[in-house]
């Protein structure tokens, strides 16, 4: 093969390879995934690698749902904060779907956390 092909096909894959992570990846929240936490969070924080929009959230203790207020109209973000009511002492999952503003993509996740001190007053 030419040197010539050899730098275009290289430069073929690393093209395709930048393609191919355009899916919007969590990288940190609040509480962390897996994580004690003494008092209850007042909000959630999910960080994402790139800007999205969160399609929805579904938060449950011990397997039942809690009523969160999503604004699905909020601009694109890195960051997205979530206000909740006072959360009890539990076992709490967070079900996330995420719209990547750039490029379209749908993503998904879940993480869980666990409440074990008192709610915190409002």
């Amino acid at each position: 093969m030419k040197p010539m092909s050899i730098a275009l096909t290289l430069a073929a894959v690393l093209a395709l390879a930048n393609v191919s992570h355009g899916h919007a990846r969590l990288v940190s929240s609040s509480p962390a995934g897996g994580a004690q936490v003494g008092e209850a969070p007042k909000v959630l924080t999910l960080t994402f690698d790139e800007e999205v929009k969160l399609a929805k959230l579904t938060l449950t203790r011990d397997g039942a749902p809690i009523s969160i207020n999503l604004d699905t109209s909020a601009p694109g973000a890195k960051t997205v904060t979530v206000p909740v009511t006072p959360l009890a002492p539990g076992a709490y999952a967070l079900h996330w779907t995420a719209l990547s503003t750039d490029d379209g993509h749908v993503t998904k996740g879940t993480f869980t956390f666990t409440v074990i001190g008192a709610t915190p007053a409002y």
